[in-house]
């Protein structure tokens, strides 16, 4: 079988793999133009759900019941799940090559490794394209890797050749110049976070953590891991204040017990918090400038007049970041990774005692990932701001000093501190 991984650089990626899959009219990989093709991939267990929601239809669970006999949603699975009920699915079609779209995205490492054993049988009666943005996630068989930018083949090789190619493209990101110093300190007392014997339910019956002990201090730098399910973001939400399941558990927030009186809005204006979801939250109407802005009010969105201070200083970060003559471009135009530096910088802008970053670089690429990395390594190099980095993979350049690992049992997961190897 002569199967093929692809990695696009141009933008249209929808547009690229329908080409794929109906006759492409660049004619890239004419070999598939008399075939049919099958696409396995996120956007298509979306298309399932939404059946489900709007017509009652059950295509992929119709055979699955819960414990009262209804059939089983879609929604009421894993991501892990939802892809294996897909490829069985699939599996049942006739088709000659089935293209696989990053088909590991937002799965932990174990989930990963099962996909991998089913897509390995499969592979042995039917061509697989991957289309993949992680170079480490290419499947082991394949033996040639293509480069697509602007719709045309920029490079075509074996696997070794293409990372002869690849890293010499991949260089580490560099940042000139200096973060900004903070203007306004904030001032807080250690422990930043302490966890003590805390326990978290769900519904009263089944346990999400199991006596987590873990004491995060000033100017340290975590990777909260663990796979799907284990309770990092349940961990996040004790924190953050937005976990009810928080009271009456043993939690210290900057020096004080957690409940002594404190608001969340007073533990907001400590902690800086990006995730990859926050983008929804921004319509087209925010540019640039008003997304940091925002920043230093912890609001979606810019309801009161900047100081000319704040203005001053939201300016130096986004001249940092090349964005300063592109301040009043809408947030929205720009390329997935320069939203998320801005996001990151709105966290930032006020200099907060603890940085917490949600999967920063999901459904990111190589090359994006490599910026995100370097400006996370340079927060931790150049302020004193502790960050506590999520994520159920460690990134190849990111330098933690501290791993806390979620590992789940019967009784809840437990927690265990880590060494960096």
């Amino acid at each position: 079988m002569n199967h093929i991984a692809i990695f696009n650089k141009s933008t249209a990626q929808t547009n690229f793999i329908n080409h794929l899959l109906v006759g492409n009219e660049q004619n890239l990989f004419p070999e598939f133009n008399d075939k049919k093709g099958a696409l396995f991939s996120t956007s298509v267990l979306e298309k399932f759900i939404t059946e489900e929601l709007n017509h009652d239809v059950f295509t992929l669970t119709k055979h699955c019941v819960d414990g009262n006999g209804n059939i089983r949603s879609l929604t009421s699975y894993s991501s892990g799940q939802q892809k294996k009920l897909l490829l069985q699915f699939l599996e049942k079609q006739k088709f000659d090559f089935l293209i696989l779209d990053k088909p590991y995205d937002c799965l932990d490492i174990a989930i990963q490794e099962s996909l991998a054993k089913d897509l390995i049988e499969i592979a042995k009666h039917t061509i697989l394209v991957q289309v993949f943005k992680i170079r480490d996630e290419v499947l082991p068989f394949i033996k040639k890797i293509y480069l697509i930018e602007n719709d045309k083949i920029e490079f075509y090789g074996s696997p070794k050749e293409y990372d002869k190619t690849f890293y010499q493209q991949l260089k580490p990101y560099e940042f000139k110049g200096d973060l900004p110093e903070a203007f306004q300190k904030i001032e807080v007392e250690n422990p930043l976070v302490k966890f003590t014997d805390v326990n978290i339910f769900y519904e009263e019956t089944r346990q999400i953590v199991n006596n987590i002990n873990w004491t995060i201090n000033k100017g340290e730098f975590w990777h909260l891991k663990g796979p799907n399910g284990a309770g990092k973001t349940s961990l996040l939400t004790m924190i953050t204040g937005d976990n009810a399941k928080a009271f009456g558990e043993d939690i210290m927030l900057f020096g004080r017990k957690k409940g002594s009186g404190e608001t969340v809005w007073e533990l907001k204006k400590k902690i800086g918090y990006f995730s990859p979801s926050l983008t929804q939250f921004f319509g087209k109407l925010f540019t640039v400038q008003h997304m940091v802005l925002s920043g230093f009010y912890d609001s979606i969105g810019l309801y009161e007049n900047p100081t000319g201070q704040q203005i001053h200083e939201a300016d130096k970060w986004l001249d940092l970041v090349g964005l300063k003559d592109k301040k009043q471009m809408y947030f929205v135009r720009l390329s997935q990774e320069m939203q998320r530096i801005i996001l990151i910088i709105r966290a930032m802008v006020k200099h907060p005692p603890l940085l917490i970053l949600d999967e920063p670089t999901n459904e990111l690429d190589d090359y994006a990932t490599s910026m995100l990395t370097a400006f996370i390594n340079k927060i931790h190099q150049e302020t004193d701001t502790t960050i506590l980095y999520v994520s159920h993979r460690m990134l190849q350049g990111l330098h933690p000093d501290k791993v806390y690992q979620l590992t789940p049992t019967k009784n809840g997961s437990v927690g265990t501190v880590e060494s960096i190897k």
